[in-house]
């Protein structure tokens, strides 16, 4: 491949098909590592419906690249606003990063995770988080080499088959609809404004 071929661009929904194709593709990757990823049923209306509702409000950024017209890495990228409880508020979360394993020699992913850190600075956001799998090795080596250090953890202990299935939270289930958090992992806040559309 021929690095003067690539191109980055932001995704427009006639590039939604692109989308779909590299989220798939990580998301299989993901699943293999840890079978609790594995997409859901109808996973590609939620993906569609994240897509218009960052197109409509603004707070994120989804970016293809492509070689030879053939999509090879996928970036995406939200703005978050917590809890007021907190006095450093607002982030932008990595939500997505793949490339495909033929185009890795192109360093696509140095490139396209800088022209998201560049979002996010201009956006006025302090820092990059994301989230990573404790065995995703290759992964955790390139966020490392670009400048990200581990600042938190998450620990699962899995417990037996509960005999009723658990409850849904209203309160996560309700931001859900208003078309938040649709691809974040970690809905939750200590206070949910309703009026308030930039998670």
């Amino acid at each position: 491949m021929n690095a003067n071929q690539l191109q980055i661009t932001p995704a427009d929904h006639a590039d939604d098909w692109a989308v779909h194709h590299l989220f798939g593709a990580l998301h299989r990757f993901n699943a293999e590592l840890d079978a609790r990823f594995a997409l859901a049923d109808g996973w590609g209306a939620v993906l569609d419906e994240h897509l218009a509702h960052v197109r409509a409000v603004g707070n994120g950024i989804t970016l293809l690249a492509w070689h030879s017209q053939q999509p090879v890495g996928l970036l995406m990228m939200d703005g978050h606003t917590d809890s007021p409880l907190f006095r450093q508020r607002r982030w932008a979360e990595l939500l997505a990063l793949y490339v495909e394993p033929a185009a890795r020699e192109l360093r696509v992913a140095d490139q396209i995770l800088a022209a998201g850190a560049e979002w996010a600075q201009g956006r006025g956001y302090d820092r990059v988080q994301l989230y990573v799998t404790a065995s995703n090795d290759r992964a955790k080596r390139f966020y490392e080499r670009s400048g990200f250090r581990c600042v938190q953890e998450i620990w699962r202990m899995d417990l037996t088959t509960p005999v009723e299935p658990s409850l849904p939270d209203p309160t996560c289930e309700n931001s859900y609809a208003h078309g938040h958090h649709l691809l974040s992992i970690h809905p939750h806040q200590l206070i949910h404004d309703e009026s308030d559309h930039s998670h």
